[in-house]
């Protein structure tokens, strides 16, 4: 249930990556300490090295400054880069993995024969199978931009994708894009398609929606009464619906997503 031994190692993958790229970095790097000098509008540069010399490398905008600012950033990016990898190794050797099996290999022959199955473990495979199983979805055309989340599954937005990778790291089944029915104000039937649904331990649902464009009034309203309808069908904002959006600008915040993430994952193991 646990993937962050698979998140280590596709870290270390992309630090041992990021590292060839800067290699070279210290080699052109010159040493020594850059000094800044105001005249009127212009910014001089100068190099300090060893016993105090200086050399004037140039202006601030100058290619030279520029190339030695680069130089000197990828030399310290190196550095934490080697420093990173080497603590992602040292976790990955001393990370020990709870799932079920490697817990119950770790006991004697004699509790293997008792306890055959994890408390939680049954119950887990069941949330998965339901996750897993066939379902009507939205079908909607997908905008032209192709964007998949990490297990192949096509989305609709980048902040749907992100949702869905950070499940993914937290082990947490869920639907996409599942077509529901609910009931409005009026108790007339909809039929509406939740970004993600995850069923709970507890078997409780839990509702998350991405907003992607609510700078768009007509979007903004038509999710206004989506929101309504969840509502009326007892999805409340913070308690089993959670909801994040782009900013106006179609940024998109992965810190608020993390967040709701993990306040999912309480929810999804509550008694």
């Amino acid at each position: 249930m646990n993937d962050l031994k698979e998140a280590l190692k596709r870290e270390q993958k992309r630090i041992l990556r990021l590292a060839d790229l800067t290699a070279d970095a210290g080699k052109n790097a010159e040493s020594g300490v850059l000094l800044l000098k105001k005249r009127g509008e212009k910014v001089y540069c100068y190099l300090r090295g060893e016993q105090s010399a200086k050399r004037y490398l140039g202006t601030a905008d100058s290619e030279a400054v520029r190339q030695f600012v680069r130089g000197r950033y990828l030399q310290e990016k190196r550095s934490r880069l080697i420093t990173d990898q080497k603590l992602v190794e040292k976790m990955m050797q001393e990370y020990q993995d709870y799932s079920y099996e490697a817990v119950m290999a770790a006991l004697p022959a004699s509790y293997k024969a008792i306890a055959y199955e994890d408390f939680n473990n049954q119950r887990y495979e069941e949330i998965k199978a339901w996750a897993n199983e066939d379902y009507p979805v939205n079908q909607a055309p997908f905008p032209k931009a192709e964007i998949y989340a990490r297990d192949g599954r096509r989305v609709r937005s980048k902040g749907e994708g992100l949702h869905l990778n950070t499940l993914l790291d937290l082990g947490i089944p869920y639907r996409y894009d599942c077509l529901m029915p609910f009931k409005d104000q009026n108790g007339r039937i909809r039929e509406l398609s939740p970004d993600v649904l995850i069923q709970c331990f507890n078997s409780q649902l839990v509702i998350i929606e991405h907003a992607g464009m609510l700078s768009d009034p007509g979007y903004a309203m038509r999710f206004g009464e989506k929101c309504h309808i969840y509502l009326q069908n007892g999805y409340v904002l913070g308690k089993n619906f959670f909801v994040t959006s782009d900013d106006k600008y179609g940024g998109t915040d992965s810190e608020a997503i993390y967040r709701v993430a993990l306040e999912v994952e309480r929810l999804f193991y509550a008694e």
